[in-house]
């Protein structure tokens, strides 16, 4: 039911008969109502399809990874939003996983990631050159984070790690599949407890020890 307030000429709020009642910018207007289209053609079919499986790839990285990193750089999207945009190219069915970042930023990234995981232990190794580049520094923060591939399931660092570092240790269930695994390094510069800025993600595959 559309609500009418202040008079004939005050806000319209909702659907009257062929009109829509809203506001924008402080400003009230109606525009004609108009049934959207759904042409669910091939092209429509396969974006959605991309849309339903990076959505499924990212949304647990809402707490550990775009709360805690990208949301405050981004002035009118989300760091949730950013991400697909960035990324959903990828997802036509067999991501290219190497080429997705869970972050991006102009602070100098590590390099040559290493990632091994002990199927029977479950201990997985992280380790990285640290590349101060030309604004990094020893005290970065460094956040692992791997996805599992085969389940969708994703592990995370139980804590940051200093750059200077090099390594993070976690444990993972035993018995997972190795070629199932992906990991990507999140790299932050901190001004006192707030991130002043991070890192374009680094990602490595996970090989045996």
């Amino acid at each position: 039911m559309a609500r009418l307030r202040s008079g004939i000429l005050g806000q319209l709020r909702g659907k009257v008969a062929g009109v829509v009642g809203s506001q924008w910018k402080d400003k009230n207007y109606i525009r004609e109502y108009v049934l959207p289209a759904n042409p669910n053609t091939a092209a429509q079919q396969t974006q959605r399809t991309k849309m339903s499986d990076v959505v499924a790839f990212c949304k647990t990285l809402v707490g550990p990874i775009f709360n805690a990193y990208t949301d405050r750089f981004q002035k009118s999207m989300s760091g949730f939003n950013r991400f697909i945009k960035s990324n959903i190219a990828e997802f036509d069915g067999t991501p290219d996983y190497s080429l997705i970042k869970l972050t991006e930023g102009k602070l100098s990234s590590p390099t040559a990631l290493t990632s091994t995981y002990n199927t029977g232990t479950g201990e997985t190794i992280i380790n990285w050159a640290v590349n101060y580049g030309n604004n990094g520094a020893a005290t970065d923060k460094c956040f692992v984070a791997i996805f599992d591939s085969g389940t969708g399931l994703w592990y995370f660092a139980s804590t940051e790690v200093i750059r200077s570092a090099a390594t993070s240790v976690l444990t993972l269930p035993t018995g997972l599949t190795i070629g199932n695994l992906e990991s990507w390094l999140v790299t932050s510069k901190y001004s006192n407890t707030l991130v002043s800025m991070i890192a374009d993600s680094l990602w490595q595959d996970i090989e045996t020890p």
